[in-house]
């Protein structure tokens, strides 16, 4: 079974076509990148696949399950990351902490000690004091603390200085290649997708340009994005992807 299916998946905004018949799976231990501008479908397909969105045609399923229906103990072995910060503005890290032990029967205690100590995180501030990089080690720490089979991570490096990056990547592969975590990614920064996924989803407008492993690729992830975006020379660096 796999792990995400997506088929012929269609989800429109009043005349914007968000996703335009997409489709895919994902198997058990694959780490998977997805790859657009802003506006390319990137988070409605994540919010679709977390049961966030409907969608108008096709069908989406996660673990077995179909996205629009995802029972409790589904979403139990999901981790989820959104793009823009999701948690409670007024909580801390600790009361936080203290619900997903309650929501999670996976919940490793020893874990999220363990973050706030390597990653430096203040556990008794407000989320809305934090900087933009604390809260979002804050809701990734809490995310890998739950100890789920599957992470959906939307954008999940924004705000990352150089050495937390690092570090996250460093967590992300282990989790994948030593205890088989299934990863489904995006990210505005290409190097960033090749330092995790295996294979890589690249979509523009709600269509898939291409799917393929990274090591079928014949010539550099930027170069090839570059020519299916039909991007310009002009700085001469696609490294990081244009908005819009």
């Amino acid at each position: 079974m796999p792990i995400i299916e997506v088929k012929e998946l269609t989800k429109s905004y009043f005349n914007l076509i968000a996703l335009n018949k997409i489709g895919f799976t994902i198997a058990q231990g694959e780490a998977v990148g997805l790859i657009g501008s802003n506006g390319a479908g990137k988070t409605t397909l994540m919010h679709i696949l977390i049961g966030f969105l409907g969608y108008d045609e096709g069908e989406a399923f996660l673990l077995g399950k179909r996205c629009s229906e995802m029972d409790i103990s589904t979403k139990q072995k999901v981790g989820f990351v959104p793009e823009e910060h999701g948690l409670l503005p007024w909580a801390n890290l600790l009361e936080l902490a203290s619900l997903y032990r309650n929501l999670y029967p996976e919940w490793n205690q020893d874990l999220i000690e363990q973050f706030i100590d390597e990653w430096g995180l203040q556990p008794e501030k407000r989320l809305r004091t934090l900087s933009k990089g604390q809260k979002r080690l804050t809701e990734l720490a809490l995310c890998f603390s739950c100890q789920p089979r599957v992470l959906l991570l939307d954008e999940p490096f924004i705000g990352l200085d150089a050495v937390m990056r690092l570090k996250v990547f460093g967590i992300l592969n282990e989790l994948n290649q030593k205890q088989g975590t299934t990863i489904f990614y995006s990210s505005h920064i290409l190097p960033d997708v090749e330092r995790i996924a295996r294979r890589i989803i690249i979509i523009k407008e709600g269509i898939s340009l291409l799917d393929s492993s990274i090591r079928d690729l014949h010539e550099p992830l930027e170069s090839l994005f570059a020519k299916l975006y039909d991007l310009k020379s002009e700085t001469g660096d696609p490294t990081t992807i244009p908005n819009g």
